[in-house]
This record gives structure tokens, sequence and C-alpha cells, in this order.
């Protein structure tokens, strides 16, 4: 063989990853990286607060579903629910989640302000 059969199939491999690469990128604009839609309902009815890993085969997942949260101890061999609570801020208003640590950043620079008489 000589170095024009190489430079050729280095050129098809590099064409064939840039196909695949631009395939999976229109699959993920277009909503096919999740799998399909179990319900038509438009309203997200649960959220993954937060997610902490324990050890390397467990972890303790925060779950809201509606106006709860669920503490799920996740594992290896088996899953458990820790714990449910009642949430204070419901799905819908998302803003409510941020609105305490605005204040509180504003406070701080309100106080930080008032120190060096700007």
């Amino acid at each position: 063989m000589d170095y024009g059969n190489y430079f050729q199939f280095f050129l098809s491999l590099i064409f064939i990853i840039g196909l695949i690469f631009a395939f999976s990128i229109i699959a993920k604009k277009l909503g096919l990286g999740h799998g399909p839609a179990i319900t038509g309902n438009k309203q997200k009815r649960i959220h993954i607060k937060e997610v902490r890993p324990l050890d390397a085969k467990r972890k303790v997942v925060l779950i809201q579903c509606d106006n709860k949260e669920h503490l799920v101890l996740v594992g290896a061999a088996n899953d458990l629910l820790l714990d449910t609570l009642a949430c204070d801020v419901p799905l819908d208003e998302p803003n409510n989640l941020l609105a305490p640590l605005n204040d509180d950043k504003a406070a701080k620079r309100g106080k930080s302000d008032e120190r060096s008489g700007v």
C-alpha cells in the first residue's frame, strides 16, 4: 500500500467521526437524547434538587415532587426512602428559590458600601 491509501483511509475516518458527532448534536437539539416522553404533560412535577455521593456505590438524592421533598438513599443493591418533608416552594415558582440568596447578597453589598463611604 502506498501513502495515498493511508491518507484516504484517514480522511474517511475523520469524515465518519464528524458525521456521528453532527448527528448527535442534531439529536440533542431535537430532544431525542432523553428518550420518549411518558406523559404529554408539559408541566414538570419531579425535580432533582441535590445529589451527594456517600461512597463509591451509594449516594443521597433530594427529590421534589409537587409540594413534597423526598430524601432517597440510592445504592448498588437497593434504594431506600429516608425521609419525606413538606416543601415550602412549589415547582411552579423557581424564582422564589433564588430570592433569599439575592436579598442576602444585596444586604451584604449595602453594608460594605456603608463602610467604604460610597
